[in-house]
Parts: structure tokens; sequence; C-alpha cells
């Protein structure tokens, strides 16, 4: 069974299937799938679905990739037609005119989610979004998502929230995790909104035992939770950087035991140190190719504006010479770790130190900790903040 649909580009196609799928839900009861695609010609078959009634599989045919000529359903797996006039192939075509009309309809669902970290955030509030803090150092954060039903939404929540808790890492240094939702655990918060200190760099975000974002911070959250525009690839490229650097964060945490009185007490730096170190100066690597267009050398085809120079230049405008002479310091040392094997921590370490030598190193010494994590993880911080604030904000 074949029904028109005559979609024209790949945004157009995949709106009216989330349409489609909701549809089918409606009128069915469920919409389950055994999704295992694959492609054939000028034709892409999703897989078999569970309508209650039956089991059905169904996929397209195109003229053009990412867009849609006609529907196929096809009963028992595949293996049979669906007979023209009959009750299924009626709902069936009611269920495609229905999706099509309603393409764009979309209906606002509101969600809430519970964050923890080292201390609540301040409360912050638009139109699109509400951050409240909570009792345990966690913070409710709820937005509303448009959506063609239930199942579509959540699965934009997730993805929203982890982007969130990645820039707010970013913001505030600190790290985020998802927590169950605990009734009635919102805490009394001052009237007034406040903001990060400008040109905040070092340790956590926090004033007044509250994690602080910054009003470029509150205007990107704002960016972040409007659904009916999709972010764009600049910014997808910058989220991508904020979740290695979150990453990043993790790896370091587990290095840390922090005790209920607040004393934190160091427990390893094994590689934990050589995974963070790797992660923190990939996120500059990721930002760095953000309005990057790579040219080759026409006689060796070899890249022109290589990954060092990028970043050598990123670094440069943010942070001061002598910081940058540093941060490239490191990032040397990344790469010797990850082209040549060498550590960032002393592979014959000692109970006591003792003075060696070590003719590559600018001070002639071997020093157990080649690389100060946390100047990294300050430095980095710092300039993926500058960089959102200068390049992605409307």
């Amino acid at each position: 069974m074949e029904i028109n649909v005559g979609t024209t580009n790949t945004e157009e196609s995949n709106d009216f299937l989330r349409s489609l799928w909701a549809e089918m839900k409606k009128e069915f009861g469920v919409c389950g799938w055994y999704y295992m695609p694959y492609k054939k010609d000028n034709s892409i078959t999703f897989g078999n679905v569970h309508i209650g009634v039956c089991n059905l599989q169904v996929g397209i045919t195109y003229k053009s990739k990412g867009t849609i000529n006609n529907l196929i359903f096809l009963s028992e797996y595949g293996e049979g037609d669906i007979e023209k006039g009959s009750d299924l192939a009626k709902r069936l075509r009611k269920v495609v005119q229905v999706a099509k009309k309603n393409v764009g309809k979309l209906d606002t669902l509101y969600f809430r989610t519970a964050l923890r970290s080292y201390y609540p955030l301040m409360s912050y509030k638009t139109d699109r979004f509400t951050i409240y803090p909570m009792i345990e150092n966690m913070t409710e954060f709820s937005f509303g998502v448009k959506a063609y039903d239930k199942n579509q939404a959540s699965g934009f929540v997730n993805q929203r929230v982890n982007q969130l808790m990645n820039f707010l890492s970013v913001e505030t240094n600190a790290v985020f995790d998802k927590v169950n939702w605990v009734k009635d655990g919102i805490i009394e918060h001052p009237d007034t909104e406040i903001f990060q200190e400008e040109d905040f760099i070092d340790n956590h975000s926090v004033i007044d035992n509250y994690l602080v974002i910054s009003k470029e911070g509150k205007q990107f959250i704002n960016n972040l939770t409007n659904t009916e525009q999709n972010l764009t690839p600049e910014i997808e490229l910058f989220l991508k950087a904020c979740s290695h650097f979150h990453s990043a964060r993790k790896q370091e945490e587990k290095m840390f035991d922090r005790r209920p009185d607040g004393t934190v007490l160091v427990m390893r730096d094994g590689d934990e140190t050589e995974i963070a170190t790797t992660l923190y100066l990939s996120a500059l690597e990721v930002v760095t190719l953000i309005g990057f267009k790579e040219d080759k050398c026409e006689s060796c085809s070899q890249p022109k504006f290589s990954i060092t120079r990028r970043v050598k230049e990123l670094t440069s405008k943010y942070l001061t010479a002598h910081l940058a002479k540093d941060f490239l310091y490191y990032y040397d040392k990344r790469s010797r770790y990850l082209h040549t094997g060498m550590r960032l921590n002393t592979e014959t370490p000692t109970s006591n130190q003792i003075p060696l030598l070590d003719p590559n190193e600018p001070n002639g010494c071997d020093f157990p900790t080649k690389v100060p994590l946390i100047n990294i993880r300050e430095y980095v911080s710092y300039c993926l903040r500058s960089f959102y604030r200068e390049n992605l904000l409307d």
C-alpha cells in the first residue's frame, strides 16, 4: 500500500514523520517500533511497527535524498500487502491525511528535572525557563517544550538537559548530575538575581553558597531552551566542546573525596590526569572548528592551518601573554602523551620527592606532575566562556 506524501527537503520530511508517528499512536493506541532501517535503490525501510491490531512494515520511496515521495505500508512484517478498501487501509490513509494537516501544530509540554552539584544554583527565570535552588545542593530546572507528543518531547528534554549541564560546567567550573525528583524540595532564594563576577576564572563561580552564572550565561540558556528554533551548527559545535569539558571535570572529580564537613582529600591522580587533560584540551580544538575553513597546500595537499596554530591563536586572544605561553607548553605535553606515550605524571613515583634532571623540561628538572590540571581546567573554561560571549549570542 502506497500513499503519496511529496516532501521536498530533509527538514520538511522529518517534521512530517514526527507528526505521522504521533498520529499513529493516537489512532491505534500504540506505535512501538522494531527499528531496523535499511536502504535499497530509491527506497528506505524503517523496520516493523506494532499498532495493536497488527504489525506493519513501514518505509518510503524518494526521488532525492532526504525527501519522501510515497509512504509504503506492508502487512505481515513485509510479506503481504494491505487490502484496498479494508478498515486498516482506510485508517492508515486517514492518519496520513491528519498528519499532513497537523505538521507544525505543536503542543507545549512542561518538564522539570533536578540537578545536583557542589552548591545549588542561584534562581534565574525567563519566559522560557526557571532555575530554583533546592535542598541538599540540588537545583530545579524547568522549561516548556513544543512537540507532537510526550514521547518526542521527552527525548528533546533529555538532550537539552545534558547540554545544559555541560554548559553550566563550563560556566561555573562545577560538575553536575541529574538526580531523582525531590518533592517539596524548593528552598528560599534571593528575590533578585545575582550574576557572576566579570572575568571569573579561579575555582568555582560561587556567591553566598550559590553557584552563579553570568548575564550572558542566562541569555545562552534562554536560547538553548527555545524549542521553536534549531540550534545553529556553531552552537552545536560549542556544546560538543562543553561536553568534552564536563567529561574532563568528571574524570578530575574521581581524584577527590569531598567530605560532608567541606574538606576535600586528594585520593589519586593517575590515569584521571591523562584523560582529563586530553578532554580539556580537545574542547578547545573543537571550538577552533567554528567558522574554520580548511585550506590545503596545492603541491602537497597538507593543511596550511594546523590545529596547534588554531589553538595558539584562540588562547593568545583570551589569555595574557605569559598564560598563553604556559598553556601552549601544556598543549605540547598533551600531544606528546597522545602521540609518543609520554606520561603527564612521573612514571617512577616515590614516597618522598627526590630532585632529578630532565633536559627536556624548561627548568631542566624532572617533576612528578608534568601538567597542572587545575590550571588547564581554568584556562580552558575561561577561553570557552570568552568565546561564546563574543561569538554565539544574538
